[in-house]
């Protein structure tokens, strides 16, 4: 009988039946979950945005006197925070094409510019002249703000966690599941910060 004939498995057959589907179930399971868990996140949020507006509705003038806020300064880490998301993406993107080196590169490129917004924010805390019991927006600023603040520390952590196992995993796709679900977040905390400086600093 000639060799040729004799049927060799297949390096893919050799994995034991429904790896494929579990791992995808898997995927799948984790992605819902973490929809779950941003939908109840932008829920947090609602409420605070609610009451800020309430507040201004019915307390003039609004800011109050001696409020004074750095709107350029504000916009420049704005746009720092929204460039953070693109190299994510990049390094999401890194990740599908199995380039683990760009994948970590980009990764620590997104935490870097995550890093210096964060540490703008504490700065800026530093230097207000009002504090979180001077008045009601005071209070409203702190709150909507250090919540968010608290997010931008969150998304970092779970960032550099990623970055610890991905450097450790045989492949970007072993992680896959742990990048998907850091990168939404990351990208719902930028998108909540649009909508915390337009409400704080530009609508006013």
């Amino acid at each position: 009988m000639d060799v040729s004939d004799v049927d060799v498995p297949s390096r893919a057959s050799t994995a034991p039946p429904g790896t494929h589907a579990s791992l995808a179930s898997m995927r799948s399971t984790g992605q819902f979950g973490v929809i779950v868990f941003l939908a109840s996140d932008v829920m947090l949020f609602a409420p605070f945005f609610a009451a800020y507006f309430l507040l201004r509705a019915g307390n003039q003038p609004w800011p109050p006197e001696g409020v004074e806020l750095d709107t350029l300064r504000a916009a420049i880490f704005t746009a720092v925070l929204v460039a953070s998301s693109f190299t994510l993406v990049a390094s999401d993107r890194a990740a599908e094409r199995s380039a683990a080196a760009g994948q970590r590169r980009w990764l620590l490129v997104t935490i870097g510019l995550g890093a210096a917004f964060l540490a703008n924010q504490l700065a800026e805390y530093a230097t207000l002249p009002f504090s979180a019991d001077d008045n009601v927006y005071g209070s409203v600023y702190w709150v909507l703000t250090g919540l968010h603040g608290a997010h931008v520390s969150a998304g970092l952590i779970a960032m550099a966690l990623l970055f610890v196992r991905s450097a450790r995993a045989a492949s970007p796709a072993a992680v896959s599941t742990w990048t998907g679900g850091v990168s939404l977040f990351w990208h719902l905390v930028d998108v909540i910060w649009l909508f915390v400086f337009a409400t704080i600093w530009i609508i006013r």
